[in-house]
């Protein structure tokens, strides 16, 4: 039996077993054993199949303990991106486009739904901002967005931004670190709107707060 039809079957019996509540995230896999007596696979078909879930982040090896089901898939994702940046079949600018889709998007879904309490937790993360420290601010800036992307309650959104802003961690603390104040003063702007476009609910102001603040960190990285 070739390799990916091995695969197929483990992760079906997984499906299986989280459908009939048998196993939840977090909770221990079946031994290899079991899983070899269950299948009718041999242990190194087994073994194989259970690795390729693990780079997918699917499960979680922990010596001496066993198989454990987890969400790490932002982990795998952020590596295909990178892979494909480094295969130069994507692009820095079309990976921009995409993050800035997805965060109108999350700004869409909000402004629809968003409670007085959660705008608060955003504006909280403005005011964090502002105040921030050079060596604080690329951290603080992504938990702003970080913040408003969660407040679409999407987690297809969540997960792809998650996975996207491991991609540009060291580069955007780079950037914010040399940063001219006028250019810093002109990036906090574009947040600012965005906070005050959310608080009115005003959905076409926050999005052209969003479409300029990304032209701008476009415009800084060329």
């Amino acid at each position: 039996m070739n390799q990916t039809k091995v695969y197929t079957l483990v992760i079906e019996h997984i499906k299986l077993l989280v459908q009939k509540g048998e196993i939840t995230f977090g909770g221990k896999l079946p031994s290899e054993r079991q899983l070899m007596a269950t299948l009718g696979l041999s242990r190194n078909s087994i073994r194989e199949a259970l690795r390729s879930l693990e780079n997918m982040g699917i499960i979680e090896s922990r010596h001496g303990q066993g198989n454990f089901l987890v969400n790490h898939i932002d982990q795998s994702l952020g590596s295909i991106f990178s892979l494909l940046l480094f295969m130069k079949e994507c692009n820095v600018k079309e990976v921009q486009q995409l993050r800035r889709s997805i965060e109108i998007s999350a700004y869409l879904a909000a402004v629809k739904q968003v409670q007085d309490a959660q705008v608060q937790k955003l504006s909280d993360c403005l005011d964090a901002l502002k105040n921030s420290s050079i060596e604080n601010r690329a951290n603080l800036d992504q938990q702003f967005h970080d913040t408003l992307i969660k407040l679409s309650a999407n987690r297809l959104f969540i997960l792809l931004n998650d996975t996207l802003s491991q991609l540009y961690a060291c580069t955007i603390q780079e950037q914010q670190a040399h940063l001219p104040p006028e250019d810093w003063e002109k990036l906090f702007s574009y947040h600012t709107h965005i906070v005050s476009s959310l608080m009115r609910r005003e959905e076409a102001a926050g999005v052209h707060a969003i479409t300029a603040h990304y032209a701008f960190v476009e415009m800084l990285a060329s």
